[in-house]
């Protein structure tokens, strides 16, 4: 597995120093945390949630949920034996070097950007397939906080729990949200501040012909409605191409999507 300078394993083994001293697991942050994910697990009845610590600096877990076992089948000493090493052995091979190489450094740089004193303010979200101890592949969906970070903004200390998802994924498509949360208003719904896509199979991510069909006429300046009538479709599907454009592109509306398709060649 590829360790470039920002992705997540090299992060680790470079952030890697000293265990965990047992006051930390009373760190501020967990509870805001917790009661914005208690609003979130509202819709997912069917699964009991893995609440985790993870100390990036030694690489261990400081704590795991028993539920663990029952949705993976390893103990949450198996977890707190055998830190990260166990998540990596496990993780789905493109899932992982999709997060590894890319999520996790654009993770850092929103970081960067956020004084760290309001990290755990900020839930990460993202979703991900793992084998459980029996091989089986399982789809989960992580949401965690960095309720600690050195004074330059490096995370040390991740909070969130994991949930299966196995009954709503239905796609290749990895989805990272980024929340914030007001920790003085915990019944507020969150603000969306970052929605991306990523494909772990670069295929999964190109344009169809018919996209780019409906690309080429959106750089001509025609309307949903003038497309629909030049492609024999209704106005919905041209809307649903358009979204789905700006899904694979991460790009926010028509005008990005076209300058992104120009400057990347794709028209």
């Amino acid at each position: 597995m590829k360790k470039d300078a920002a992705s997540w394993l090299n992060y680790i083994e470079a952030t890697r120093n000293k265990d965990f001293e047992p006051e930390e697991l009373m760190v501020e942050g967990k509870e805001s945390v917790l009661n914005f994910n208690q609003q979130f697990l509202s819709v997912f009845h069917h699964s009991i949630p893995i609440i985790y610590m993870l100390d990036y600096r030694s690489g261990k877990y400081m704590s795991m949920s028993h539920s663990v076992k029952s949705l993976l089948g390893y103990t949450s000493d198996d977890f707190m034996k055998e830190g990260v090493s166990i998540l990596v052995e496990n993780y789905h091979k493109e899932d992982l070097k999709l997060y590894n190489e890319k999520i996790f450094s654009e993770r850092l740089s929103i970081l960067k950007q956020i004084p760290a004193t309001e990290h755990k303010n900020h839930i990460f979200s993202y979703n991900f397939r793992i084998h459980d101890i029996k091989g089986r592949v399982v789809n989960l969906l992580q949401r965690n906080c960095f309720i600690r970070s050195d004074e330059n903004g490096n995370p040390l200390i991740a909070f969130g729990m994991v949930i299966n998802v196995d009954h709503y994924r239905n796609s290749t498509k990895t989805i990272q949200l980024v929340d914030k949360i007001n920790p003085d208003y915990p019944d507020q719904l969150p603000q969306t501040i970052i929605k991306n896509f990523y494909y772990a199979n670069q295929e999964d991510q190109l344009l169809t012909k018919r996209e780019k069909e409906v690309l080429l006429w959106m750089a001509d300046g025609l309307s949903t409605k003038e497309i629909a009538a030049r492609l024999f479709v209704s106005e919905h599907t041209v809307i649903n191409h358009r979204r789905n454009m700006n899904q694979k592109t991460n790009t926010p509306n028509a005008t990005a999507l076209v300058g992104y398709a120009i400057k990347n060649g794709i028209i």
